[in-house]
């Protein structure tokens, strides 16, 4: 990072909790530079692959700073009520742009669906969180970030769709607490995560769709499992699975023997 980006980041009109795109000042390339304002500080990133600047100023921003109206950009505001369909972020760049993002995919077993084309995953660089795009049939309508620095909460929801996050498209849906336990089992059944161990009203026209169901919640998590089991089996014939380790955490062969009689 030089010290000119630094100074020419922190010299920019910008809204609170607002996004710029503009003309990269370090390469010079078209509409490739972003700046965002997330609590105070803000972040920049150039998207051409021959440029990549990134960085973050720490900057304190006043909360009545304003847009100024010469800037040749495009802002976007967060609305966190907002009905319009979601949108991916500025600040979703391919998983491959940062290593310790493809690094954590590969260690959590989701790097193999991801190869197969069977889940879209990217890299957050404001929040710094790998992220799983949420789809409704081929549309993607919202999307689940991974922290990589630990910091709660520890999976960050986008959007306000109400969907699971769906891997897989066997006729067997095994109910699981994140995206890359249900990304790990996608090659045999379809994995179907919660994003914790709740199910939402919201979930239940999505699990309708399998002829079974399969509970796998974390060994932690067992009692949860019963309960999701009751209230699934109103709706679809669902099995409890009781596991000595997270799924996400089984070697493939681990996973192939612990589902491998409810495979189709």
């Amino acid at each position: 990072m030089t010290a000119w980006l630094k100074d020419y980041v922190t010299d920019l009109s910008i809204a609170p909790e607002g996004r710029l795109r503009m003309d990269c000042p370090a390469c010079g390339k078209k509409n490739t530079f972003s700046v965002s304002d997330t609590g105070g500080e803000r972040l920049w990133f150039c998207f051409h692959a021959d440029c990549g600047v990134r960085g973050r100023t720490g900057f304190r921003i006043r909360k009545d700073t304003a847009v100024h109206p010469l800037l040749r950009t495009k802002v976007l505001e967060t609305n966190k009520n907002s009905s319009i369909p979601f949108e991916l972020p500025d600040t979703f760049v391919a998983l491959s742009r940062e290593p310790r993002a493809e690094s954590y995919v590969k260690k959590a077993n989701a790097y193999d669906a991801y190869l197969a084309g069977r889940v879209d995953i990217r890299y957050d660089f404001r929040m710094n969180r790998v992220v799983y795009l949420i789809k409704d049939g081929r549309q993607v309508v919202d999307a689940a970030g991974r922290s990589l620095d630990n910091i709660k909460p520890k999976w960050w929801r986008y959007g306000k769709s109400g969907n699971p996050f769906v891997c897989g498209t066997s006729r067997v849906g095994i109910v699981l607490e994140d995206c890359a336990s249900a990304c790990s089992v996608s090659s045999f059944l379809s994995g179907i995560a919660l994003l914790g161990t709740n199910l939402q009203d919201s979930h239940l026209p999505y699990l309708r769709k399998y002829d079974r169901l399969l509970v796998a919640l974390d060994k932690d998590a067992t009692k949860k499992g019963l309960q999701l089991v009751r209230r699934l089996q109103a709706i679809r014939p669902t099995g409890l699975v009781v596991l000595n380790k997270d799924v996400k955490d089984m070697t493939d062969d681990e996973r192939k023997r612990t589902f491998e009689r409810y495979i189709p």
